[in-house]
């Protein structure tokens, strides 16, 4: 019942047009919030050293700004009478939430980080080297 309570608060003062994309947008700060809660226990104070899984941090966290930002943004319009931006808000928040289905996937998928690994330790090389690392296929 109180999740039903703060569901209402949430939706009480959105154009009904833009339901969907709240209960996305609500649905992915929860998931959010579960993944990095699970990365922090993981990964504790080294988490700062963790560039690739912050960046993808980061990247949802920009998507959730967009989507709460375009929700509003619709919602004042369609107050004022313009619903045109409505449908163009949905679509925004259905690939944002597309987006973030996959960077969340992501940070928890252990393939995945095996891959970041292994990037990282190519630029580790680079870096190592002071340059790239394929010699040129012309000799020089």
């Amino acid at each position: 019942k109180q999740w039903y309570q703060r569901r209402v608060a949430i939706t009480a003062g959105v154009h009904s047009d833009l339901a969907p994309s709240v209960d996305m947008l609500r649905g992915d700060i929860s998931k959010f919030s579960v993944s990095v809660s699970e990365q922090v226990i993981k990964h504790k104070k080294n988490i700062i050293s963790q560039q690739v899984l912050l960046n993808r941090v980061a990247d949802v966290a920009i998507l959730l700004q967009s989507m709460a930002s375009v929700i509003s943004r619709s919602n004042n319009m369609a107050e004022k009478g313009d619903t045109g931006e409505i449908v163009l808000a949905n679509a925004w928040c259905a690939e944002s939430h597309q987006k973030i289905k996959i960077l969340l996937d992501e940070m928890g998928d252990s393939e995945i980080t095996k891959v970041d690994e292994a990037v990282l330790a190519v630029g580790r090389m680079g870096l190592d080297a002071n340059g790239y690392l394929a010699k040129s296929p012309i000799g020089c």
